[in-house]
């Protein structure tokens, strides 16, 4: 069984794909959505994610709970945009699809109040050392944390 861990941003997403049984790392990386016309925009959002969960062909789609608190007005319509597409590829694919909230997961795993990227790339490094973006970090400590059974759905 393999878990696709998704951090959703406005203009990619970075992700990290787990093996359940031998909790490993298998691969990661990002997708990026360059296109500036929104019709544009979804179309190339739709080809990347459904290219992507062709090739990894995940059991189960793991993504971030969307903090209202902490994301910006014009950020907000970009990253809902991908996670509408996300949804609706996962039913189309009889993908599992569950959010998950890790702000204090990711407190607890760093021992500090904010988790810094220095923390965070430290955690995803131990997986392996040519890792050396934030965001792919956290979608690594997201599959860490369910892969682990550390983390509860926050919504499916």
């Amino acid at each position: 069984m393999t878990y696709l861990a998704i951090d959703k941003h406005p203009y990619f997403i970075a992700y990290a794909l787990f093996n359940y049984e031998t909790k490993k790392l298998i691969r990661w990386g990002i997708v990026y959505f360059q296109a500036k016309e929104e019709s544009e925009r979804i179309t190339e959002i739709w080809n990347g994610v459904e290219s992507l969960l062709k090739e990894t062909d995940p059991t189960i789609v793991l993504t971030h709970w969307i903090d209202l608190r902490l994301t910006m007005k014009r950020d907000l319509e970009h990253i809902a945009q991908i996670k509408t597409i996300l949804r609706k590829l996962c039913i189309d694919r009889k993908v599992m699809y569950n959010e998950f909230k890790t702000s204090g997961w990711e407190k607890r795993i760093t021992s500090q109040k904010k988790p810094s990227k220095a923390a965070k790339l430290k955690i995803a490094k131990e997986y392996c050392q040519m890792i050396d973006s934030v965001e792919v970090a956290n979608a690594i400590i997201l599959g860490e944390g369910v892969v682990y059974n550390r983390l509860q759905i926050g919504r499916d």
